[in-house]
This record gives structure tokens, sequence and C-alpha cells, in this order.
């Protein structure tokens, strides 16, 4: 039963809650305050901090009443500094020092407010300060603002409610539900993740619409705290360490309020390549801290609740279990562990380079390869492939789009791929992949790249299609490339060619594969997880470096190029009047075209392009000024039969 303490200390959290939001609602509506003012909101933000903590210490833990006036007597400096500084009027949010103490003083209300709910009802399993951010009340606040903030601003924009999704995105972090139980854990930690792709999502949308000053720093600091929360994430749910979570929350929720308070000129910048490559490296390593973490902790908390009285013990005695057993049904969304597949290497008997090469690999492996990475990446990548989507003019290149939206889903569930593990998803868990399903596998990328195009690879099921058929990834486009890659892709796709061979030789057992330790090394997997899981990403990450579609541009995508042979059948990039070809000055095909295929040479000279390189983006059409290019595949031959037997 609730005492009548409790219901106090739940009804003066409350109020101190509302009479927060009353100072800070106007201090933004007012806008222009006097110094002196602004100091005295802030004593009496200290003042309800302080209070509180001196509440749950003194009654809960039994400490020494003379604790109460020395930290009055410190809130109250704010209030000395009122009478000593000259009264002047100001603009407190173009006031950077005005921003950083109204920030900082509502963060240690709101933390003193979670220690003094803490006290009251727990957690007491850590110390203070985690105990006070790792509470239902802590979360409810936090949500509480990110709501409010968002009703009293004035102007709705991305930002503001980019702002939001950040604020209730921590709400939800597992760590804030500690005392509630696993499985309340795993579902708000869902929640969370929902909240946070969001959140990212606008960050792109910001990155992409706001040239500004305001813009570039909103989305860089954002995406690199977004990193902190789920670098914080990881090591609470690979080695349950409170540390890191919890001062992640805290420094992200003292920015998000200098951002509320303080506002950056919104003043035009020049869009150097340094904006958008900082963007991009925090924004992918919280996409991958967050796949891993969410990986983890959803391995762990399915397996202890779910799985059989086998891997309860070996989780008992500190072993670490590789795979989810059927008995969870949510074995395929968390099929592996990340950490364990990490870890895997680690203590095996083998030179310390290879050992860190291995292990590099097995992390960033392990979580590119998980179904919920890349049902979380495909969610994020969705949305800005539907922004291509509303911004294309060719009604082909729009239908491709909705291709795309609809390829990647349905490939990774229902189709086998060509390896047994989880490269892009679940199907090697529904459908074993044995010597059978691997040459289907081959015969149906190839017919349908017959009949399509490369692109029916390479722009609808590889996960490529989501990464870079989007707005934001335009600016990459490389400006000039290399013949040196039309040569040396035909060199990469030699690795492919061995490692399929091997794995054939191995399914007759013609050859046994070598083991690293106790894994056996088999050939379609590792070729498979280190072009796709490993490469890819590493190439993804650097994309202002190298460009967009870097893997069939420079042909390190062996089995890329493999498709692309079958662009000669059908698929090619048409010219309806070569003519106007011949005339055009702009060559905007070739400018637009990620890949750099010389597209106006190619036409002028033979009427259409075809080369195997191409990935079908359609990216030239759109690009053409005069509408003289089209894209024609099976389904343009089988429109002129219909039309000639109609």
């Amino acid at each position: 039963m609730i005492s009548l303490l409790s219901i106090v200390v739940l009804t003066y959290i409350v109020l101190m809650m509302g009479i927060n939001f009353a100072i800070l609602g106007y201090i933004l509506r007012k806008e222009y305050l006097n110094r002196r003012a602004v100091l005295f909101l802030l004593s009496i933000i200290l003042y309800m901090g302080v209070e509180s903590i001196s509440l749950g210490y003194i009654i809960f833990y039994h400490g020494s009443p003379f604790i109460e006036p020395v930290v009055l007597l410190l809130a109250s400096i704010p209030i000395i500094m009122s009478a000593i500084i000259k009264s002047e009027v100001v603009r407190v949010r173009s006031n950077k020092l005005s921003a950083f103490l109204l920030a900082f003083s509502i963060v240690f209300d709101e933390i003193a407010m979670g220690y003094l709910y803490a006290s009251a009802f727990g957690p007491h399993i850590f110390n203070p300060f985690i105990d006070a951010v790792s509470n239902i009340a802590f979360g409810i606040m936090m949500l509480a603002d990110g709501v409010f903030f968002l009703l009293i601003s004035r102007v709705k924009s991305i930002i503001e409610f980019s702002l939001t999704t950040f604020a209730i995105s921590m709400a939800f972090l597992p760590s804030i539900f500690i005392e509630s139980g696993k499985l309340t854990e795993l579902v708000v930690s869902f929640i969370s993740t929902i909240i946070m792709i969001i959140n990212i999502v606008t960050l792109y949308l910001i990155e992409i619409k706001r040239v500004t000053l305001q813009g570039q720093l909103f989305s860089i600091t954002l995406a690199f705290f977004d990193f902190l929360m789920m670098l914080g994430l990881t090591t609470f749910a690979s080695f349950n360490d409170m540390w890191l979570i919890s001062l992640s929350i805290v420094l992200s929720m003292i920015w998000y309020f200098i951002l509320i308070f303080y506002e950056i000129p919104p003043r035009k910048i020049e869009m150097k390549l340094r904006y958008p490559f900082i963007f991009l490296v925090f924004v992918n390593l919280a996409e991958l801290t967050m796949g891993f973490g969410e990986s983890v902790l959803g391995f762990t908390i399915s397996n202890s609740i779910f799985s059989s009285m086998q891997s309860h013990m070996a989780m008992k005695h500190g072993m670490i279990m590789m795979r989810s057993p059927f008995t969870n049904p949510l074995w395929w969304l968390f099929p592996i562990n990340p950490l364990g597949m990490g870890l895997m290497f680690i203590h095996t008997n083998i030179n310390i380079i290879l050992k860190a090469i291995f292990t590099s690999y097995m992390f960033v492996m392990a979580t590119t390869m998980t179904p919920f990475y890349v049902i979380m990446m495909g969610a994020e990548m969705s949305y800005l492939v539907y922004e291509r989507y509303k911004h294309a003019k060719n009604l082909g290149v729009k239908r491709w789009v909705l291709v795309i939206l609809l390829g990647i889903p349905i490939f990774v569930v229902l189709i086998p791929y060509y390896t047994n593990f989880y490269i892009f998803g679940m199907s090697g868990m529904i459908f074993p992949v044995t010597l059978l399903p691997f040459i289907i596998s081959l015969l149906a990328v190839v017919i349908a790249s017959m009949l399509f195009g490369r692109r029916a690879y390479c722009n609808a099921v590889c996960m490529s299609a989501h990464m870079w058929t989007n707005i934001f990834y335009d600016q990459f486009k490389p400006k000039k490339s290399s013949k040196v890659w039309e040569y040396l892709r035909w060199v990469f796709v030699i690795p492919m060619i061995v490692a399929f061979s091997l794995y054939i030789l191995m399914e007759i057992h013609l050859w046994t594969p070598p083991k690293i330790g106790m894994t056996a090394l088999d050939p379609l997997n590792f070729y498979g997880m280190f072009v796709l899981n490993y490469i890819w990403w590493i190439f993804y990450f650097l994309t202002p470096v190298f460009g967009t579609y870097s893997c069939a541009r420079q042909g390190w995508c062996g089995f890329g190029t493999f498709a692309g042979i079958f662009n000669k059948v059908f698929f090619k990039i048409k010219a309806n009047e070569v003519e106007i070809c011949k005339s055009c000055e702009v060559k905007a095909c070739d400018s637009s075209c990620p890949v750099k295929i010389p597209i106006s040479q190619d036409v002028i000279t033979k009427g259409y392009s075809n080369r195997i390189s191409c990935v079908g983006c359609g990216d030239c059409v759109e690009a053409c000024p005069y509408n003289n290019l089209e894209i024609v595949d099976i389904t343009n031959y089988l429109g002129k039969k219909s039309h000639i037997a109609s």
C-alpha cells in the first residue's frame, strides 16, 4: 500500500514540475527579461532542486537536517548575484550564458526530483546519482519536457519536432525501467528505438533542407548525442554498466535545454563537405551502436525469459550463448548474439594482428547482419527513399522507387539468400541454405537481371538501394571516375568465384573447410559477410570520400558485377531522339550518374547505354532537360507486344 508519505512525495514532485513549466514557459513567452529577473528565477529552480535533495536525504536516509541551510545558501547565489550585477534587459534566447545556466539548473532540478523519487520508491541498488536518473519519475519528466516545449513553441518546424523526439527517446531507455522487470525493459527499448529512428530521420531531413549554421549544428550535435546514448545502451546491454548510459542521458538533457533556450543564428553557410561528413560519421556510429546494443539486449532478455532450461543453465554459469533456440518466440528478431560473436576471436591462439582484424570484423559483421539492425536501417532509409519518390518527376523512376520500398522487406524474409547466415535478414533461418537453394538463388538473380537489368539486384534487393537512393546522398555523387576500376572489377569477381566454388565442393564432400580456433571457415558465409556486412559498411561510412554506389563504380562487390553481366539482355538506357543528344551541351545525364558511366557518349554512338556497371537508378533519366531518355527492360517489350496484339 502507498503510505501518506509516499503520496506527499509524489504530490511534491508533480507540484515542482508544474512550477518549473510555469517559469520556463514564462521565460520563453516573455523573451526579453532583465538579467536580475533571470537570476531570480534561476534561484527558485535551484531552491526546488536542493529542497528535493534535502527531503530525500533527511527523511529516507536519516541524514543530518543541517544539510538544508547549507544547500539553500548555495541555491541563493544567483539571487545574491542579481543584487550586484547591472540592471539590463536582454533577449534570453540570444544570450549563451543565460541558456547554459537555465539548462544546467533545470537538469539539476530534475535529477534532484529523481533522487527524491528514488529515495522514496527505489531503486536503491546503485549510487545516488545513478538511482536518480534510473527511475520512472525521471523518465516521465523527460517525456513531459519534450511534449511541453513542443506545445509552447511558436513555430513548429522540423527542428522543434526533432528536439521533441530526441527528448522522448531518452524517456524510454531501458535503464530507466531497471526495477520494472526484464520484459518491461525489452518493450520500452523497442519504443525508444522507434522514437530514435524517427529522430534520426528528422536529422537527415534537417541536414538536407537546412543549409544554415542552425541546421548543421542541430543535426551534427544531436547525431553525436544519439551516438553517446546508444554507446551507453551498448555498455548497459553488454556489461550491465549503468554509468555511461546515465551520464549520456544527463549530458544529452543539458544540451537539449541549451538548444531550447538559445536560438542559434539561422544564417546561410557554404555547404562544405566537412558538415555532411561529420554528420554521417556520428549518425552511422549511432546506428551501429543502436543495432548492437538493442540486439544484445534483446537476445539476452528474450532468452532469459523464453529459452529452454539448458539455455538458462548456460547463462547461469557465465557461458555466452551464441544462437537463440526455437523455443524463444523472438528468435527471428534476435537469432544471434553480436557480443558473443565479437568476442569469439579474442581467446583464440592466433597472432595479435590477425586477432585484431578478425575481432573488429566480427563485431561489425555481427551487428550489421542482425535482423533487428536491418529492420531499423530499412525503416530509416525507406522514408528517405520515399522523399526521392516525392521529388521524382519521371513515372518510370517513381514506379521503380516503389519497387525498392517493397523489394527488401520481401526479399529478406521470403527468399533464400546465397548464404545461410543473416546477411540482410532472416531468410537463411527460415529456409536454411544448402546447395539446392543456393543454386536457386543464383538462378533467381540471373533471371531477374536478364529481365530488369542489374537494378533487380543492386537497386531492389541490395541494401544500397535504401542507403543511396535518396535525396540526401545525391550530394555525394562522384565528379569523375577512373578506367582502372573497369579492369579491377574483374579482379574482384575472382574471390567470389573461388568462394562459391569451394562451397559447392564442400557441399558435395570434396573439400573440408579450415578452422580458426573451433570455428570452421565456411567460404560462402565468410565471403558474403565480409563483402556485404563489413567492407560495404566501411565504404558507406566513407560515402563523402568514395561517393555513392562505390560498390558498382569501383566494382569491389563481385556479385554485383556478376549480376551486371545480364544488363546486356533486355535492359538499356535508350534515347528517344539521338539527334537531341548530339546537340546537347549540358550532358546532365553524365554528371547525374553515380557510377560515372559516359551515358551521352554511349547514346550518341549506338543509341543506348547498357554497361555492366549500370545500377539502373534512373538518375540520368530524371536529369535529362529534354526528357529524351527512358529505361527499357522486359516490361517495354511486353507492352509493345500487347499493343500489337490489340
